[in-house]
Protein backbone atom coordinates (compact mmCIF):
# COMPACT_ATOMS: atom_id res chain seq x y z
CA UNK A 1 0.00 0.00 0.00
CA UNK A 2 2.82 2.40 0.91
CA UNK A 3 4.58 1.73 -2.41
CA UNK A 4 1.46 2.68 -4.36
CA UNK A 5 0.94 5.81 -2.26
CA UNK A 6 4.51 6.89 -2.88
CA UNK A 7 4.15 6.31 -6.65
CA UNK A 8 0.95 8.37 -6.76
CA UNK A 9 2.52 11.13 -4.66
CA UNK A 10 5.55 11.25 -6.96
CA UNK A 11 3.33 11.36 -10.06
CA UNK A 12 1.26 14.24 -8.62
CA UNK A 13 4.42 16.11 -7.64
CA UNK A 14 6.01 15.53 -11.05
CA UNK A 15 2.87 16.97 -12.65
CA UNK A 16 3.24 20.08 -10.45
CA UNK A 17 6.85 20.40 -11.59
CA UNK A 18 5.93 20.08 -15.27
CA UNK A 19 3.08 22.59 -14.95
CA UNK A 20 5.33 25.10 -13.19
CA UNK A 21 7.99 24.72 -15.90
CA UNK A 22 5.39 25.32 -18.63
CA UNK A 23 4.04 28.36 -16.79
CA UNK A 24 7.54 29.81 -16.35
CA UNK A 25 8.22 29.38 -20.05
CA UNK A 26 4.88 30.96 -21.00
CA UNK A 27 5.40 33.94 -18.70
CA UNK A 28 8.92 34.44 -20.04
CA UNK A 29 7.57 34.41 -23.60
CA UNK A 30 4.92 36.92 -22.60
CA UNK A 31 7.55 39.21 -21.11
CA UNK A 32 9.72 38.91 -24.22
CA UNK A 33 6.80 39.63 -26.55
CA UNK A 34 5.88 42.90 -24.87
CA UNK A 35 6.67 45.56 -27.44
CA UNK A 36 7.41 49.10 -26.58
CA UNK A 37 4.61 51.31 -27.73
CA UNK A 38 4.10 55.02 -27.55
CA UNK A 39 2.83 54.42 -24.02
CA UNK A 40 6.10 53.45 -22.33
CA UNK A 41 4.42 52.91 -18.96
CA UNK A 42 2.17 50.23 -20.48
CA UNK A 43 5.24 48.36 -21.72
CA UNK A 44 6.96 48.55 -18.34
CA UNK A 45 3.77 47.49 -16.51
CA UNK A 46 3.28 44.52 -18.84
CA UNK A 47 6.86 43.38 -18.38
CA UNK A 48 6.65 43.81 -14.62
CA UNK A 49 3.45 41.76 -14.46
CA UNK A 50 5.02 39.02 -16.58
CA UNK A 51 8.09 39.04 -14.31
CA UNK A 52 5.85 38.77 -11.21
CA UNK A 53 4.10 35.78 -12.79
CA UNK A 54 7.44 34.18 -13.60
CA UNK A 55 8.61 34.68 -10.01
CA UNK A 56 5.40 33.10 -8.69
CA UNK A 57 5.83 30.06 -10.92
CA UNK A 58 9.50 29.81 -9.97
CA UNK A 59 8.50 29.63 -6.28
CA UNK A 60 5.92 26.95 -7.11
CA UNK A 61 8.59 25.01 -9.01
CA UNK A 62 11.00 25.29 -6.10
CA UNK A 63 8.37 23.99 -3.65
CA UNK A 64 7.46 21.08 -5.93
CA UNK A 65 11.14 20.18 -6.34
CA UNK A 66 11.60 20.24 -2.54
CA UNK A 67 8.56 17.97 -2.19
CA UNK A 68 10.00 15.58 -4.79
CA UNK A 69 13.30 15.47 -2.90
CA UNK A 70 11.38 14.50 0.26
CA UNK A 71 9.48 11.80 -1.62
CA UNK A 72 12.71 10.47 -3.18
CA UNK A 73 14.30 10.26 0.29
CA UNK A 74 11.61 7.90 1.64
CA UNK A 75 13.00 4.41 2.21
CA UNK A 76 10.22 1.88 1.65
CA UNK A 77 12.27 -0.88 3.31
CA UNK A 78 12.59 0.99 6.60
CA UNK A 79 10.59 -0.39 9.53
CA UNK A 80 8.93 2.46 11.40
CA UNK A 81 8.13 2.34 15.08
CA UNK A 82 7.86 6.12 15.51
CA UNK A 83 5.83 8.32 13.20
CA UNK A 84 8.05 10.40 10.92
CA UNK A 85 8.39 11.14 7.23
CA UNK A 86 7.80 7.89 5.35
CA UNK A 87 5.52 6.27 7.93
CA UNK A 88 2.07 4.97 7.07
CA UNK A 89 -0.11 5.28 10.14
CA UNK A 90 -3.52 3.83 10.83
CA UNK A 91 -5.49 5.83 13.38
CA UNK A 92 -9.00 5.70 14.77
CA UNK A 93 -9.98 8.38 12.22
CA UNK A 94 -8.22 6.89 9.18
CA UNK A 95 -4.89 6.42 7.49
CA UNK A 96 -2.11 9.01 7.26
CA UNK A 97 0.98 8.76 5.07
CA UNK A 98 3.59 11.21 6.30
CA UNK A 99 5.35 12.56 3.21
CA UNK A 100 4.37 15.88 1.62
CA UNK A 101 1.10 17.78 1.72
CA UNK A 102 -0.87 16.28 -1.15
CA UNK A 103 -4.26 15.60 0.39
CA UNK A 104 -6.52 12.57 0.25
CA UNK A 105 -5.61 9.71 -2.08
CA UNK A 106 -8.22 6.97 -2.50
CA UNK A 107 -6.52 3.57 -2.54
CA UNK A 108 -7.90 0.04 -2.15
CA UNK A 109 -11.26 1.09 -0.70
CA UNK A 110 -9.45 3.36 1.76
CA UNK A 111 -8.87 7.07 1.82
CA UNK A 112 -5.35 7.96 2.87
CA UNK A 113 -4.42 11.50 3.89
CA UNK A 114 -0.97 12.23 2.51
CA UNK A 115 0.40 15.03 4.63
CA UNK A 116 3.73 16.50 5.61
CA UNK A 117 5.44 16.14 8.93
CA UNK A 118 5.10 19.92 9.32
CA UNK A 119 1.31 20.03 8.81
CA UNK A 120 -0.92 20.43 11.88
CA UNK A 121 -1.74 16.70 11.91
CA UNK A 122 1.86 15.76 11.08
CA UNK A 123 3.13 17.77 14.04
CA UNK A 124 0.62 16.08 16.37
CA UNK A 125 1.54 12.58 15.14
CA UNK A 126 5.32 13.12 14.89
CA UNK A 127 7.27 10.89 17.26
CA UNK A 128 4.22 8.92 18.39
CA UNK A 129 4.00 5.14 18.21
CA UNK A 130 1.47 2.35 18.04
CA UNK A 131 -1.11 2.47 20.89
CA UNK A 132 -0.40 6.13 21.67
CA UNK A 133 -3.25 8.60 21.83
CA UNK A 134 -3.18 12.20 20.62
CA UNK A 135 -5.55 15.15 20.87
CA UNK A 136 -6.39 17.00 17.68
CA UNK A 137 -8.97 19.78 17.70
CA UNK A 138 -10.60 18.44 20.87
CA UNK A 139 -10.76 14.88 19.49
CA UNK A 140 -8.95 11.88 20.93
CA UNK A 141 -7.22 9.93 18.18
CA UNK A 142 -5.84 6.44 18.81
CA UNK A 143 -2.80 5.30 16.85
CA UNK A 144 -3.53 1.74 15.76
CA UNK A 145 -0.41 0.96 13.75
CA UNK A 146 2.75 2.48 12.34
CA UNK A 147 4.36 0.94 9.22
Amino acid sequence: MKEELLEIAKAKTDLRIQEALKAIKASQLAANEETKSSAGDKYETGRAMAQNDRNLYARQLSEAQKDMAILNSIDLKKEYTLISTGALTETSIGYFFIATSIGIIPLKNQKVMVTSQDSPMGLILKGKRENDQVDFRNNKINIISVK
